[in-house]
C-alpha cells in the first residue's frame, strides 16, 4: 500500500513538472509583472551623397548603394540627381541631399583641349 500511495505521489509530482508554464520566476519579487517588450524602430537611413555617371549611385549609411539593394531594411527604389526614393514598411518614401541644389553643370577643360 505504501508503494502505491509513494508511486501516486511521484506520478502527481512529474505531472506538476510537466506544466512549466504556470510556473513563476523565483527571483521576481511578488506581485510585479513581467517587463513588456517593446519593438525597436527602424535604424535610420542618412543619405550621404549621389554619384552620377554612366550607373547613378548613392551614398547612404556610409555604402555605396544602387537600386534594388538594402540597407536597415528599406529597399532602395530609385536613385534621383539629388535624392534617393525607397520602400519600407509599406510605404514609398523619397530623402534629398541637403543644401541648394546645383543651377549649372560646370566643366573643367583638359591639357588636350586647351590651345
Amino acid at each position: 500500500m505504501r508503494a502505491i500511495l509513494f508511486l501516486a505521489l511521484l506520478l502527481l509530482g512529474a505531472c506538476a513538472c510537466a506544466r512549466g508554464g504556470d510556473l513563476q520566476d523565483p527571483m521576481r519579487p511578488p506581485g510585479r509583472a513581467p517587463a513588456v517588450r517593446t519593438v525597436a524602430a527602424p535604424a535610420a537611413i542618412r543619405l550621404e551623397g549621389v554619384i552620377s555617371g554612366a550607373t547613378r549611385v548613392a551614398i547612404v549609411n556610409g555604402r555605396v548603394v544602387a537600386a534594388g539593394d538594402v540597407v536597415n531594411g528599406a529597399t532602395i527604389l530609385e536613385i534621383l540627381a539629388d535624392g534617393v526614393r525607397f520602400t519600407r514598411g509599406g510605404r514609398v518614401q523619397t530623402l534629398m541631399l541637403p543644401g541648394e541644389r546645383a543651377v549649372a553643370i560646370v566643366r573643367v577643360a583638359s591639357e588636350a583641349s586647351k590651345p
